[in-house]
């Protein structure tokens, strides 16, 4: 049996009795905000000590005055949830690269499902970094997905909790991103090396979260380059220049990007955050072949809603569609979030492409302080690293939601 699979089944079952009959119970959380007071002083050091350059989307401000404050207890069950959803999807993962049939099926193209098929991938150069998003329901705790590839939140889950900590006396943060992405990624690049931070150099919002990982890094000595996928040159499958590559660029882009090497990218020697393998377990069609892989995912099964081919689910059965490698809550059709019109094109597009598309049964979401709760649970190597607290007065947790922080009671 492959020793991360093993490691997987081991994590399930010393995680399974001491965390998982709380899914059903009460859950001991709070949701109350910032002084008044204080609130201005507050906003101003997210936006200069938090990156939170782009703080508008449209009219709504990204920067909330809300603070979720969990119980040690709920802490402990979302931490020890994420990582044994880490392995499990890990296992996954492996098992995926020997069936580019898979891949295909969950809406990667032909092209790159069979170049992930053959790519030389060695987990231990690289840097595996995920975020599992985690709602409060009226039947207790429930995932909608996986942030496998591309994940956002890092100075938020970082910086943010620094910030609220002297406004709540006897809470703290839980969990320090920062100092472990950063000893994880000493452990592959030299003292001094030169750090790759990859993104769509038009978009800020991208910008900023590299910059946070940049300042991080530059910190113990390193260098950083801010660069487009484009710019990377290879030469025998390491990047030239470069001694380890941060992106926040997704797989799928980068096989549609004029002037990328993205073959080079699959087969580097050069590490990475994270391989382009994370394409595989990205797509939110990766339940649908659940059954196909042996795997064991009870983890999965228990927090994740029912999720089906669209052929099988009608919106009066409490079904939604959701984009196979949609983000932000783009494309997605719960009621009351979309009009009329945009639910008829959600649906027109997913019958014409099904195979990009995966419907998933609605969960009730549970209103505290009138909001609707997200807390995203970043894992990096299989340790648990921080949560990215977002809060939203509408059922759909999405690029309007705004940032908060999380702490958790001493």
């Amino acid at each position: 049996m492959d020793k991360h699979i093993e490691l997987c089944y081991a994590i399930r079952r010393t995680v399974r009795f001491c965390v998982f009959d709380q899914k059903v119970e009460k859950m001991d959380l709070k949701v109350t905000s910032i002084p008044a007071s204080a609130f201005q002083e507050y906003r101003h050091d997210v936006i200069f000590k938090a990156y939170k350059w782009d703080l508008q989307a449209g009219e709504q401000s990204t920067i909330g005055d809300k603070v979720i404050l969990l119980e040690p207890t709920d802490a402990r069950f979302l931490a020890e949830t994420a990582i044994s959803l880490y392995h499990e999807t890990v296992a996954m993962e492996r098992a995926l690269k020997n069936r580019p049939d898979l891949g295909i099926f969950m809406g990667i193209s032909k092209e790159m499902a069979t170049a992930i098929h053959n790519c030389t991938y060695e987990p231990e150069t690289h840097i595996r970094l995920m975020r599992f998003d985690f709602h409060p329901t009226e039947s207790g705790w429930a995932i909608s997905e996986v942030n496998s590839d591309v994940a956002a939140g890092y100075p938020e889950a970082s910086i943010l909790p620094l910030l609220a900590e002297p406004f709540f006396d006897g809470y703290t943060r839980y969990g320090d991103f920062r100092k472990l992405f950063a000893d994880s990624l000493k452990k592959h690049v030299p003292n001094g090396g030169t750090i790759a931070y990859l993104h769509d150099t038009r978009i800020v919002e991208d910008y900023q979260i590299l910059r946070f990982l940049g300042d991080t890094l530059e910190r113990a000595g390193y260098q950083s380059v801010y660069l487009s996928p484009g710019h990377i040159k290879w030469n025998h499958n390491k990047a030239i220049h470069t001694d380890g590559i941060v992106r926040c660029f997704p797989v799928e882009f980068l096989e549609y990007t004029n002037g990328v090497d993205w073959i080079s990218f699959l087969n580097s020697h050069t590490p990475s955050c994270n391989h382009p393998m994370a394409l595989l377990t990205q797509s939110k069609r990766l339940p649908l072949v659940w059954d196909q892989l042996d795997i064991e995912v009870s983890t999965w099964r228990e927090m994740l809603p029912e999720t089906v081919d669209i052929a099988q689910a009608r919106q009066d059965q409490g079904f939604i569609l959701k984009p196979a490698f949609g983000r932000t809550g783009e494309g997605i059709n719960i009621p009351g979030t979309v009009s009329e019109e945009e639910n008829r094109e959600i649906i027109s597009a997913a019958h014409k492409s099904p195979d990009q598309w995966v419907a998933q049964k609605r969960f009730q979401s549970k209103l505290f302080y009138n909001m609707h709760l997200c807390i995203g649970a970043f894992v990096i190597n299989g340790q648990f690293a921080g949560f990215y607290g977002r809060v939203s007065d509408r059922l759909k947790i999405d690029a309007d939601a705004s940032d908060v922080p999380v702490l958790v009671r001493k």
